[in-house]
């Protein structure tokens, strides 16, 4: 078994959530070699990446990995396999000791699976040290059921910080096509429930691993329609997405400009301004900061 060193820098310095990158969670090199790259995130996976006889040993794999690394300059997650397999429980059993850094929980389609998730945590937490709370979810939104309680789940447990969107189990269930105009709608109801709670919307991963051209354009559409970042399912897709959810030097020179207009007017007591030609307010100024904020 190979580990990372438990040398790692204060997490106070981690990037956003622009890329999350899917590691096989029975292989230990891969999950030390993705620590080490670009990836913004990572979820070491129980789930579709482990075939039934190796669970268990998956399962040990990443509770010893992430022991390994108790502070990690990245997020570190886990993704476990989902309350209707009947492994759920036993994953988190396994591996919340450990502490990662939170846990995508597959295939929800109804808030008890975040409560369950929930429940163990917190006697997980407790039994173990680990401060009430530390460990947060991260839904996965792939069915006609999960996308219509979209926003029943994402407040079913204060631990959730985003909502994930599943492509690919959602095409099976509905024969949908995955072009990026019939994917829209389903997108945008996510996004929205996870807006109005103030969660990041995290894109769904992209299953042809060789067409970077079509990764490239599924990545601009979620990040126009204002998604955080993107899934990954192979490392060569992680530049690209971390250069798609970044904003352009243009664009952070333009925000940044836009904002102290409108701070130094506000200050005065405006509550609008024209810049270069537009009216802007403070939805605009918002705007302005999280472009800001993107990739931190």
């Amino acid at each position: 078994m190979t580990h990372p060193s438990n040398s790692k820098p204060s997490p106070a310095v981690r990037p956003g959530r622009r890329s999350k990158l899917f590691v096989p969670g029975n292989r230990p090199l891969l999950m030390a070699k993705a620590l080490a790259g670009p990836a913004d995130s990572l979820s070491l996976d129980l789930e579709d990446a482990v075939p039934p006889a190796q669970k268990e040993q998956a399962r040990a794999e990443v509770r010893a990995f992430l022991a390994a690394c108790p502070e990690r300059l990245k997020e570190v997650g886990v993704r476990v396999n989902s309350l209707g397999s009947g492994l759920l429980v036993a994953d988190l059993l396994a591996i919340g000791a450990a502490a990662p850094d939170l846990v995508n929980v597959p295939k929800v389609e109804d808030p008890r699976d975040l409560q369950v998730a929930d429940e163990v945590l917190r006697h997980v937490e407790a039994s173990s040290g680990v401060p009430l709370g530390t460990i947060k979810l991260v839904p996965t939104l792939e069915s006609p059921a999960g996308l219509r309680k979209a926003w029943e789940i994402a407040r079913a447990s204060t631990r959730v910080v985003a909502l994930q969107f599943g492509m690919g189990d959602l095409k099976a269930t509905t024969g949908m096509h995955t072009g990026v105009e019939h994917l829209r709608p389903v997108r945008v109801m996510l996004l929205l429930a996870a807006a109005e709670l103030g969660l990041d919307a995290m894109d769904s991963a992209y299953a042809d691993i060789e067409d970077l051209a079509g990764f490239e354009a599924d990545a601009l559409e979620a990040r126009r329609l204002g998604f955080r970042g993107k899934s990954c399912i192979h490392p060569t897709q992680v530049d690209v997405c971390n250069r798609v959810f970044s904003p352009t030097p243009e664009e952070v020179a333009d925000a940044r400009e836009l904002l102290m207009a409108f701070e130094q007017a506000s200050s005065q007591g405006a509550g609008a301004i024209r810049f270069r030609g537009r009216l802007v307010d403070e939805a605009h100024a918002a705007q302005a900061r999280r472009l800001l904020g993107f990739g931190r």
